[in-house]
C-alpha cells in the first residue's frame, strides 16, 4: 500500500470516526430521554398503585357508611309506624269501649 492510499483510507476513516461521534451524540440524547421516560412510567406506576389502594379504602368507607346513612333514613319512617301502630290501638280500645258501653259492660 502506497503513502497515498494509506492517506485516503486515513481520510476517510476519520470521516467516518466523525460521522459516529455524531451518531453517538445524538444517541446519547435519545437514551437519557428514554431514560426519563422509564423513570417518569415508574412514577406514575407507582402513583397509580397509590390511588388504587386509596379507591379501595373509599369504597371501604363508603360502604360501611351506607349502612349508616340507611339506617338514619329508616328512622323517621320507624317513628311515624310507631305513632300509626300507636292510633290503630287506640281506635282499637275507643271501638272496643263503645261496644262494651253499649251493651252495659262499662
Amino acid at each position: 500500500m502506497t503513502t497515498d492510499e494509506m492517506a485516503v483510507k486515513l481520510a476517510e476513516t476519520e470521516a467516518r470516526s466523525k460521522s459516529n461521534t455524531h451518531r453517538l451524540d445524538a444517541l446519547e440524547g435519545q437514551i437519557d430521554a428514554v431514560n426519563r421516560l422509564a423513570t417518569a412510567v415508574e412514577v406514575m406506576a407507582t402513583e397509580q398503585k397509590h390511588q388504587t389502594e386509596t379507591i379501595k379504602e373509599i369504597k371501604a368507607d363508603v360502604t360501611s357508611l351506607d349502612g349508616k346513612v340507611e339506617a338514619i333514613e329508616q328512622k323517621p319512617a320507624r317513628k311515624w309506624e310507631g305513632l300509626a301502630e300507636k292510633v290503630l290501638w287506640a281506635l282499637v280500645a275507643a271501638a272496643i269501649t263503645f261496644i262494651l258501653s253499649r251493651i252495659g259492660m262499662s
